[in-house]
């Protein structure tokens, strides 16, 4: 213990006496372990870390999907009716229930408030295992349709706006409306889905809402000795059973299942993993240029070395010595690292999108700090046993005789540095490449044209409690002073309103037929994206128009009900035909209408759930000729959306004061939205890529200018004899563009290799991209040259006379 206190006193010492050396290798090191845990905590939070409830591992999460297409269906796949089937018959869960994400509006207690909200089935916490804090969870007679409203609140709700008292339960709190009965509160913590602040059980009309309503998800959790397989393969036969005795609504539908924390954060999985791979080669290039500087040390102190051997230092001694050294490097890296990771977590919070799941855990913890502690031991091994190895295995006497200069030109110490530049240069170039498609794809994904102009637009929902508005008549009839309304305010150009308007919340899909064609076979319907649309939506939107008219206000109930298709429907529809004047059947809005619609427009294409993903077919209905009780308007305006949207408000409170604007915002802001998640992952790999591409160009110009260094009494010969500065400047150029030069191969080859990693996060550019390749070759080879170009320069001014006489 002894020896190893006075050899980490020495290895301190000998770092200190060479302060420059010693702060260019820990920043080095900082830099790539730092970002390296950052990203890690990033991963760690959302990918690695336990689902916060007990024996998360078990719950998994269950919804429909096509048994011809399967794939990753989004939110709301799951029929209540189908439900109660998959309950009754599954043996592989010891509980199932249904969930929904929601959101009501609470009034009553001073401003109107929209409150994130969970529609449970019974049984709900109990899957999860999650008691409430106080009070009891929902009962099966609570989930019918005609049943007293009931609602359990989050304990958070319940200390900030109930005041903590006990004798909440009972109490009632007045929800879209409607007074509903406080009967339980939420452990503390407990905000699933979503951030939930409130559940409401779900109270599925199945009588209305058969097997065909699939707008719940599903969530299990496996009963003892249970396996996630075994499992899937029993919901498969059940769907099976379904489909042979209720062939209407299940032709082709079958059940899936995967764990809960893959059904959360699959999505963002394949990208994080990229950002981690990609953090891990800056990390590899920090490596490389420490222990390239190591090595060039290493020239400097093969004397010192073999003084030290020749005293009777034992070379087992002499390498761990040099280790340890190492060690001292990577610890200090580390701890200012993890400094770095602080900083870089925040900043990655900043940057990422809301929608990024699981987001709120992430935090530099136990697990995070033990991270960067074994980082900082490996890079240590990577950054310093090469370079000891050259410096221990250098043989004595040569060494003592060149007066402990060293050996610039030994093949090995020149191997070592020419392969770490390799390396550098091969690794530089993988990240360049990726964050040049990327860049690439974002510019593509910006120039999307979404079928509609969203400058100027600002938006937001109104929501008309049944309970005070319980006449379609009513609500269709404030839906239309409210339009009226905000059409008058100053700096309003245009005014609409839909249901589900594109790149919005929420989406409905409906499967229907044409009347001039014979009926579908069961599961063979085709369906649509179905919208609501005001007369107004479409001018106020700046949607074209391509055939027939627009809605007008006489598009009513009790009118001819109507539909405007979009060109993806009409040419997926009518292939060949012009399908205005066209009947389709099965259409509806929350209004049963029953009678065929008659198609008496055409309009452009939007892109309607991401900007991404092309155009689906979508049918519009008259807002009129809908339940009316909500709306999303859009207002077009000469001034800030803001001011716009804090006008409406006022009209909407003098209208009704307990009505809240739902989801207020501007277009703008949905729009980049979805640009969110690409703009992060683009920026981060950039970032990577940059910081690599500068400690490349370092770790080059360290060792051109070494080798200038150690050969200055060779360059000033060459001169003394006739050698012209070109040919001086093109022999240490070359010294570090032919390492660079393999490195761009190996780096080309390993992008190659790894185009199809990339892919999925390309929007509009090959993974083969000729530009982006022959752009960033271009961009590495001229930060070399220039990283070369300094050192070349001085060479050819060394005065040969000053140098011979040196030495």
């Amino acid at each position: 213990m002894d020896r190893t206190l006075q050899d980490l006193r020495f290895a301190v010492r000998s770092l200190a006496r060479r302060p420059g050396f010693a702060l260019v290798a820990v920043l080095t090191l900082a830099l790539g372990i730092g970002a390296t845990t950052a990203i890690f905590s990033t991963i760690h939070g959302v990918l690695l870390r336990p689902l916060p409830y007990p024996e998360s591992e078990r719950l998994v999460a269950l919804w429909q999907t096509s048994r011809s297409t399967p794939g990753r269906d989004e939110d709301g796949t799951v029929s209540h009716v189908n439900f109660l089937d998959w309950r009754r018959e599954a043996r592989s869960f010891e509980g199932m229930a249904l969930y929904t994400r929601a959101n009501s509006v609470v009034t009553g207690m001073g401003e109107p408030e929209l409150v994130p909200t969970g529609a449970v089935t019974p049984g709900f916490f109990k899957v999860l295992r999650e008691s409430p804090a106080l009070g009891r969870e929902f009962t099966e007679e609570e989930d019918l349709p005609a049943s007293p409203r009931v609602v359990v609140v989050s304990y958070g709700f319940w200390q900030e706006r109930l005041g903590g008292r006990r004798d909440v339960l009972g109490s009632m709190l007045e929800i879209g409306g409607r007074p509903t009965q406080i009967v339980g509160v939420a452990p503390r913590g407990f905000d699933f889905p979503n951030g939930a602040r409130l559940w409401t059980p779900v109270r599925s009309d199945d009588g209305n809402c058969g097997r065909g309503c699939v707008y719940l998800n599903g969530i299990g959790r496996l009963a003892p000795g249970a396996t996630l397989e075994g499992a899937r393969q029993e919901m498969a036969g059940i769907a099976r059973r379904l489909e042979e005795a209720f062939p209407g609504a299940n032709t082709d539908v079958t059940a899936a299942a995967t764990t809960l924390q893959d059904r959360m954060v699959g999505t963002v999985r394949p990208a994080l993993l990229i950002l981690m791979a990609a953090v891990a080669m800056v990390l590899l290039i920090a490596c490389a240029n420490v222990a390239n500087l190591l090595l060039v040390r290493g020239a400097a102190r093969a004397g010192e070395i073999a003084v030290r051997a020749a005293l009777g230092a034992g070379r087992r001694h002499l390498l761990a010595q040099l280790v340890l050294e190492s060690l001292v490097l990577a610890a200090a890296g580390a701890v200012l690292g993890i400094a770095l990771a602080v900083w870089g977590v925040d900043a990655l919070k900043g940057l990422a999108p809301e929608n990024l799941p699981r987001l709120d855990e992430v935090a530099i913890d136990a697990t995070t700090l033990l991270f960067a502690a074994g980082l900082a031991a490996v890079t240590a091994l990577l950054f310093g046993l090469a370079p000891a190895l050259h410096l221990t295995r250098a043989p004595l006497a040569g060494t003592l005789r060149q007066g402990g200069r060293g050996e610039v030109g030994a093949p090995g110490r020149r191997l070592g540095r020419s392969s770490l530049l390799v390396t550098e240069v091969g690794l530089s170039l993988m990240l360049l490449v990726g964050a040049g498609l990327l860049l690439r794809s974002f510019a593509r994904l910006q120039a999307v044209d979404p079928g509609f102009d969203p400058r100027d637009l600002a938006t937001f929902t109104v929501a008309l409690p049944p309970a005070r508005y319980p006449e379609t008549a009513d609500r269709l009839g404030f839906l239309d002073r409210l339009r009226e309304r905000l059409a008058a305010i100053p700096g309003v150009e245009a005014v609409g309103a839909g249901i589900y308007p594109p790149l919005g919340r929420g989406l409905d899909v409906l499967s229907f037929r044409r009347t001039d064609r014979p009926e579908p076979r069961p599961g063979q319907s085709p369906s649509t994206i179905i919208r609501g649309a005001d007369p107004g939506f479409f001018r106020t939107m700046r949607i074209p128009l391509f055939a027939g008219r627009e809605f007008q206000s006489a598009d009513r109930l009790g009118s001819a009900p109507v539909v405007i298709v979009s060109r993806a429907a009409a040419r997926r529809f009518w292939p060949g035909e012009d399908p205005v004047g066209k009947q389709v059947a099965g259409l509806d809005l929350g209004e049963d209408i029953g009678a065929p619609r008659t198609v008496v427009g055409v309009v452009a294409d939007v892109r309607s759930v991401e900007l991404a993903a092309e155009p689906e077919p979508e049918m519009y209905l008259p807002l009129a000729q809908t339940a009316g009780d909500r709306a999303t308007f859009i207002l077009r305006s000469r001034g800030p959306a803001s001011q716009v949207l804090a006008a409406s408000r006022r009209e909407l409170q003098a209208m009704d004061a307990r009505l809240p604007q739902v989801f207020p915002g501007t277009y703008a802001e949905l729009v980049d939205q979805q640009l969110a998640r690409p703009r992060f992952y683009m920026l981060l790999l950039t970032l990577f890529a940059g910081l690599a591409l500068v400690l490349a160009a370092v770790g080059i110009y360290g060792v051109v200018a070494f080798v200038v260094t150690r050969r200055t009494r060779e360059i000033a010969v060459r001169i003394a004899v006739g050698a012209r500065g070109s040919q001086v400047l093109r022999l240490v150029l070359w010294q570090g563009i032919r390492p660079a030069a393999v490195g761009v191969a190996f780096g080309l080859a390993g992008a190659l290799l790894a185009r199809s990693v990339v892919s999925g996060l390309l929007y509009g550019v090959a993974p083969v991209d000729p530009a982006t390749f022959v752009g960033v070759v271009a961009l590495l080879l001229g930060v070399v040259v220039l990283a070369c170009l300094v050192p070349a320069w001085r060479a050819t001014r060394i005065p040969p006379a000053t140098a011979l006489r040196a030495e």
